[in-house]
């Protein structure tokens, strides 16, 4: 495993295309050649009210906890064929007023929104990811910004809760960068969960290093496997906290549970993620679709199945950010 680890780090360094994240299992834990807390992160997702992965991001945000570098919104591209479901001022209006609840509750260190992607890619009709039409966006060139002071070593990590076009377009405008990032995203195979732009997805697959959790659509969490409501009831009283509340209690807080963010707590917590399979990545149609690649045969993508996924740790590791007595602490000139 340390020899494919080398050779892999050194096709990178060479500004070649890693096949798929160098990794290995070590005492039941995934761990990814160069990928640490220490790593720069930027942030990509749609809907901002859905899921806790922002509260747990910004938590370790203003803690000082982690290298983050920005909040990108890519617009949600459902039902992008019949002329998108949803408008981006939509999104956008959402990231900021999530933004806005936890500055109000004490947070800092939280970057402002920037607009990423706001409309799905096409596919050119000689099917060459080379030829596709990109379109730029302040969140592309922001990734393009930060994947350039990144090293193949060390490279940024972007951790995406929507579509994957705004990464996408970034591999497109900038095909350098490829070597210095690793994307991170759950359920887009098959046009599922985060899918929707089946070409972008199917560009970042093949252009840089991918790991997708729950690799083809086989099942999102289980209806309340991460949080029930008790766990948040001893979080202080504040916009921030109480709308966490809000969401547990309901249907969509119960069933989406850690929703997007599995690559964030196991990034701090490797104990998360006790398994990975290779696969292969196509594009058939409108979407991106992953298969297991045979034993021997170079893959695209990593994925992390859910059944590999250690809840318990997934739980402990998000409480143990949000409970800490730090957290919403009044700076000492404020005591009085």
């Amino acid at each position: 495993m340390k020899r494919t680890l080398a050779i892999s780090i050194t096709l990178l360094s060479l500004n070649l295309w890693a096949v798929i994240p160098p990794y290995e299992l070590k005492d039941g834990e995934v761990h990814l050649a160069g990928v640490g807390p220490d790593n720069p992160v930027i942030y990509d997702n749609d809907w901002w009210f859905d899921v806790f992965d922002n509260n747990y991001l910004w938590a370790r945000a203003s803690l000082g906890k982690i290298n983050f570098r920005a909040n990108i919104v890519s617009r949600d591209m459902w039902e992008w064929d019949i002329g998108y479901k949803y408008a981006m001022q939509r999104c956008i209006d959402d990231a900021n007023k999530a933004r806005t609840l936890a500055c109000d509750s004490g947070l800092k260190n939280i970057p402002d929104i920037i607009c990423g992607s706001d409309e799905v890619l096409r596919p050119p009709g000689s099917g060459r990811i080379e030829e596709t039409v990109s379109k730029s966006s302040p969140g592309t060139m922001k990734i393009i910004e930060e994947a350039r002071q990144a090293t193949p070593e060390k490279p940024l990590l972007l951790i995406c809760g929507g579509p994957l076009t705004t990464a996408a377009n970034a591999l497109l405008i900038a095909p350098d960068i490829a070597s210095r990032m690793v994307v991170f995203n759950i359920l887009v195979s098959h046009y599922g969960y985060n899918g929707k732009d089946g070409w972008a997805a199917f560009i970042v697959a093949r252009k840089t290093r991918y790991v997708d959790w729950g690799g083809r659509g086989r099942g999102f969490w289980d209806r309340n496997s991460v949080f029930v409501a008790k766990d948040f009831a001893a979080l202080p009283s504040n916009p921030f906290c109480d709308d966490m509340r809000r969401l547990i209690k309901s249907d969509l807080g119960q069933t989406n549970q850690l929703g997007d963010g599995a690559p964030l707590v196991w990034l701090f917590n490797p104990k998360c993620w006790a398994g990975v399979e290779v696969h292969r990545a196509a594009f058939r149609g409108r979407a991106v679709e992953f298969t297991l690649a045979k034993p021997g045969e170079a893959g695209d993508v990593l994925v992390i199945p859910k059944a590999m996924t250690h809840m318990r740790q997934c739980h402990d590791e998000f409480f143990q950010v949000l409970r800490d007595p730090a957290l919403f602490q009044k700076p000492a000139t404020d005591a009085n």
